[in-house]
């Protein structure tokens, strides 16, 4: 599934859970997005692309599997999907934002 900004309105994207998700909507806009997915689905695995790098720490405290900011390398792509192929996750990447103690706000 393919989830533009445009499409965001409707929340579709959230009425389904995924094993793997791939964000690629920038900003505010994509840390929202990824902020409420990861409430819903704490275990589903979030690769979030963006162009700002400001929210590098978002990705970390909502356990985000790999944050990669734009221009986006190929290479660098490839090697997160590897990872995640191989089963090379952490334990604490699958776990709700409002776990280990603490309580993250997101939206």
């Amino acid at each position: 599934m393919r989830v533009s900004q445009g499409s965001m309105d409707g929340h579709y994207h959230l009425e389904h859970k995924y094993d793997i998700v791939v964000v690629g909507v920038d900003g505010a806009q994509g840390m929202e997005l990824v902020c409420a997915y990861r409430e819903r689905f704490g275990d589903a695995l979030v690769i979030w692309i963006t162009d700002d790098p400001y929210f590098a720490g978002v990705a970390i405290r909502t356990h985000i599997f790999d944050f990669i900011v734009r221009p986006l390398a190929e290479s660098r792509f490839r090697e997160a999907v590897r990872k995640l192929m191989a089963g090379k996750t952490d334990s604490w990447q699958r776990m709700p934002a409002c776990w280990r103690g603490m309580e993250i706000d997101c939206l």
